[in-house]
């Protein structure tokens, strides 16, 4: 398919990755940007169509996981752990190398496994509202990638305790929290979370700024707001680690 208007061409392809049938979208020409869509109601990859502007200065990779979109639909969709190793071997299919990668919602939860099993193949990363399983929690440090977490401050999927957590536990990283979004009252409580749709033009200059210097906007990162650090530390317990699979 192609991207309306005077955007950048999209194409779609399926490509065989061992058992599954995935779907992949692409646009663009430049250094790989692998972006991982959420567990929403859309169809996959066009979780990104809002940032398809990227594709200026990337390569754009964009597959439905399995169980979703145009992919495989198994009676049962892979886990986080399995979504990985697709999207790994789906790579080597391919033929791609070393890559960035962004992820949002569950997408995000699925990047941090890769970057943990395979941080040699990861750039850098961007987390957008991003789920974790509390498993994953201990092992964060292994990252080791600059990465980019970005959160709204009234997000009420995800909280914003959340990202402070991941910025603790990937010490590569650099949070940026958004001032409210959800003022509006003809939204419901997850438009804050979804912030491919309501600040797209925000996550836009944040992806362009942080891809553009990766090293650079985690080298010194803005030391936490006391109030907000304390917050994430005491309240998150292993109790509250559960995995939220939202979009």
């Amino acid at each position: 398919m192609s991207g309306k208007g005077t955007g950048p061409s999209v194409k779609e392809a399926v490509v065989s990755v061992g058992e599954y049938r995935v779907n992949v979208a692409t646009a663009g020409a430049g250094p790989t940007l692998v972006l991982l869509h959420g567990d929403g109601k859309r169809p996959g990859w066009r979780d990104w169509e809002g940032l398809l502007g990227l594709a200026d200065r990337y390569t754009l990779l964009m597959p439905d996981l399995v169980g979703f979109g145009r992919s495989s639909r198994p009676s049962e969709a892979p886990d986080y752990v399995a979504q990985a190793r697709v999207v790994h071997d789906l790579l080597e299919v391919m033929k791609v190398g070393k890559a960035s990668f962004g992820g949002y919602s569950w997408g995000g939860q699925v990047a941090l496994e890769f970057a943990m099993e395979w941080p040699g193949q990861v750039e850098s990363l961007v987390l957008i509202a991003s789920t974790y399983d509390k498993s994953q929690i201990p092992d964060l440090g292994r990252v080791a990638r600059p990465t980019l977490v970005v959160w709204a401050e009234d997000d009420l999927v995800t909280q914003v305790k959340a990202g402070y957590l991941l910025r603790d536990a990937i010490v590569t990283s650099k949070l940026v929290v958004l001032p409210p979004v959800a003022k509006d009252p003809r939204h419901d409580f997850t438009y804050a979370h979804n912030l491919l749709a309501s600040r797209r033009d925000e996550l836009m200059e944040l992806f362009r700024s942080f891809l553009a210097s990766p090293e650079g906007s985690t080298k010194e990162p803005p030391p936490l707001e006391k109030e907000l650090r304390g917050m994430a530390l005491k309240r998150e317990t292993p109790e509250s680690w559960g995995n939220t699979k939202s979009s």
